[in-house]
């Protein structure tokens, strides 16, 4: 087959194909060690600006950080996150092959910063926040838990959970004292051996308290996230990575219009207080 310049085209779909890649959306938090994804990224000169504002916002001397990535669906803004993540985490040259030299085509000082953070020993955790929630603080502590679990770093977090069974308790005796007396008697032992043995972070004794709390609450299971203040959890947190080889984390709240469009009306406080505290 020709076309009306006589130019054959009849062999085109042997001699072109679609990458594999770009068949599936984008999921931030599930292809963030998808190195096809990240290596298949087809730099444009706005998604080069957009890794240009984010890359001179983690600078020490830059306060500010916060961003809001706006597009209709479709825009590739996912795609451009989950390079851009990866860039901040992985520090592989060769995944950035072709953002490199697109940088080198368009900004060759954006080329240089970003070669330089590369082969730099900084790096930063992406915490990826999912806008599923209707509870922001539940959203938060989920995508942070989750995180360290996968980096293999959950170890970090375990002292909340003590602290969070002392603060039940000490809310059964002050507010649900029957619950508290039930507790008391089922322990078997002075209640302020246990609390002492929680706050010393003493595994049996959270073991114990865990067991105990469905029989004492109708069967719910205990959240150990309940009455803490999220960023200052997330802070202690950044305290404890650095000992592991990062210099501090990136959050990432996706499909953010979600939360807005489903639960901004009915948002408490401490969520709006919550969202204020992290921007």
């Amino acid at each position: 087959m020709t076309n009306s310049k006589g130019v054959e085209i009849g062999m085109l779909d042997s001699k072109i194909s679609v990458v594999k890649g770009f068949q599936t959306s984008v999921n931030i938090a599930f292809d963030l060690h998808n190195n096809e994804k990240i290596r298949t990224f087809i730099p444009t000169m706005s998604s080069i600006d957009i890794v240009e504002d984010v890359l001179h916002s983690i600078n020490t001397s830059n306060a500010s950080r916060a961003r809001l990535l706006v597009g209709a669906y479709g825009r590739g803004k996912s795609h451009i996150i989950l390079v851009l993540m990866s860039l901040l985490f992985k520090k592989d040259m060769v995944l950035f092959d072709a953002l490199l030299n697109k940088m080198r085509e368009l900004n060759p000082k954006l080329h240089e910063f970003t070669v330089e953070y590369l082969q730099s020993d900084r790096k930063l955790l992406p915490v990826i926040v999912s806008g599923n929630s209707a509870s922001l603080t539940q959203s938060f502590l989920n995508a942070l838990q989750q995180t360290l679990k996968n980096e293999n770093l959950d170890d970090i977090m375990p002292e909340t959970n003590f602290v969070a069974a002392v603060n039940a308790i000490g809310r059964w005796k002050d507010d649900y004292p029957a619950t508290y007396e039930k507790f008391v008697e089922a322990l078997g032992e002075p209640i302020s051996t246990f609390t002492i043995a929680l706050k010393e972070f003493d595994v049996n004794a959270y073991d114990r308290f865990i067991k105990l709390f469905p029989t004492l609450t109708s069967g719910s299971e205990f959240n150990p996230f309940v009455g803490f203040d999220v960023a200052e959890l997330y802070e202690k947190v950044v305290d404890k990575l650095k000992d592991r080889g990062y210099n501090g984390i990136y959050i990432i709240y996706d499909e953010f219009s979600k939360y807005l469009e489903s639960s901004i009306a009915y948002a408490t406080v401490s969520d709006t207080k919550l969202l204020q505290d992290f921007a």
